[in-house]
């Protein structure tokens, strides 16, 4: 009988062992995937940078009127940062532009380079990330530009 009994008692212990092994374990959550210039806006004010007045571009309120036309962005957002003075009718912060092909972003980014070069008062940081270029108004110090990177560095793009 006590044969028996350990026998039936090893068949339990050996069947909830291996039943604990093949339950996988939950798959750790990962952040959402960020696709959307909106969402690029929100990760930096998530992050604690002050900022502010988002505006969201279409085709028809594009001021470069570059919106979805061949070879260019997609999506186009502008904001003010509360850390520079703002000028009417102008938000001094940041633009996040998205591409669809990485030739696209790699051309608009050697445009404007090329364009500011050797003029300080438009020159940009300028910063590449997944189909998305990120774009920071000079007056920023580099500490504050600094933030604005390190925001878009750790986002699932």
């Amino acid at each position: 009988m006590n044969r028996i009994v350990t026998g039936l008692l090893l068949v339990l212990v050996m069947g909830a062992a291996v039943g604990c092994n093949s339950v996988p374990a939950p798959a750790p959550k990962s952040e959402p995937k960020v696709t959307t210039v909106e969402s690029i806006y929100n990760a930096f004010k998530g992050a604690g940078i002050p900022v502010t007045q988002v505006e969201i571009y279409t085709a028809e309120t594009d001021p470069n009127e570059l919106l979805g036309r061949p070879g260019q962005y997609v999506a186009k957002a502008n904001w003010a940062d509360s850390r520079l003075e703002q000028v009417e009718g102008d938000l001094r912060g940041g633009t996040v532009e998205l591409f669809l092909s990485q030739d696209d972003l790699q051309g608009r980014k050697g445009y404007i380079e090329a364009v500011t070069q050797g003029i300080p008062a438009l020159i940009e940081y300028t910063y590449a990330r997944g189909n998305f270029l990120l774009r920071l108004d000079h007056g920023l110090t580099p500490v504050q530009a600094a933030e604005y990177q390190e925001v878009l560095e750790d986002l699932n793009l």
